[in-house]
């Protein structure tokens, strides 16, 4: 995993450069909808949608329910769409079966969508880009 940029500055899609972490560990099934800010890492499961104006989400478990966050990292499985406006990394883990919406992606040998790669259109990056 990347860590430091050129500056030493980590980047925002490394969860470790957020002050705020949440954990949600292997034995956990949260139903409902999450709201977070920060890094969010999810070993366990989740049934509802995920949201974060800024933030990264971390995701090693299973999600059933549509995902909308700045910068992901997935290595579990997703069932719902993802968008994600600014970095999207599917690691070897990864099984999507839905619809991916991104701005910049990496998908690693061995990551699966079962669904639509669909990059974001300008206009949507441009209101939400600084």
């Amino acid at each position: 995993m990347r860590k430091h940029s050129m500056l030493g500055k980590k980047k925002k899609h490394d969860p470790s450069a957020y002050k705020d972490h949440s954990f949600i560990g292997t034995q956990t099934r949260l139903v409902g909808d999450v709201f977070f800010s920060g890094a969010l890492h999810v070993e366990g499961r989740i049934e509802g949608n995920l949201r974060a104006d800024e933030g990264c989400l971390n995701l090693h478990g299973e999600v059933r329910g549509d995902i909308d966050v700045p910068h992901a990292i997935i290595n579990g499985v997703v069932h719902g769409n993802i968008t994600c406006l600014q970095h999207l990394e599917l690691a070897p883990g990864a099984r999507v079966h839905g619809v991916v919406t991104y701005v910049s992606m990496e998908m690693a040998l061995g990551a699966q969508v079962n669904g639509q790669l669909q990059p974001a259109e300008a206009s949507v990056t441009a209101v939400t880009t600084p």
